[in-house]
């Protein structure tokens, strides 16, 4: 029993060498090769998000709404909805409802985010939905920030 259980690390780490075997493990990754999501991410923030956000922004504008976006780099993307009529003179714009994107690399899936700071109502946040990056499209982007504009509306 006791050569039983020295022999599996043994066959895990070589002979006297104590370097890991990679037929323990799987592929082991090499070091210069760096993970391809962040980049993927910020493409895609750049071709997808960017645009959807900046085109229902438009939308919003020509019926007397204000909005804005803020873009972390490397991180999350954001639009900030000021409703019409909403006065924003002494309020940032992380006061009003908000719509985010941001990629999780550990996971290599894009999340979406909703928060809706309504005054003297309940509270709506939280996340919104979670896919990966390759099911991200302009059509899924826009049918949740839609969605999300529709749950403010009567703001």
């Amino acid at each position: 029993m006791a050569e039983n259980l020295t022999s599996k690390p043994a066959k895990t780490l070589g002979p006297s060498t104590g370097k890991v075997d990679a037929g323990a493990f799987g592929k082991i990754p090499s070091k210069s090769g760096e993970d391809p999501f962040p980049a993927d991410f910020a493409k895609l923030k750049l071709s997808v998000v960017r645009p959807v956000f900046d085109s229902v922004g438009s939308t919003l504008k020509e019926r007397g709404c204000e909005f804005n976006i803020s873009e972390e780099p490397a991180g999350k993307i954001s639009i900030h909805i000021v409703p019409a009529g909403a006065n924003k003179s002494i309020h940032p714009y992380d006061w009003f409802p908000t719509f985010s994107v941001f990629g999780a690399p550990f996971t290599k899936s894009v999340g979406f985010h909703g928060r809706n700071m309504r005054r003297n109502s309940e509270a709506s946040s939280g996340p919104r939905g979670d896919h990966k990056l390759a099911q991200v499209n302009t059509e899924i982007v826009e049918k949740e920030l839609m969605k999300f504009i529709g749950e403010i509306a009567n703001w």
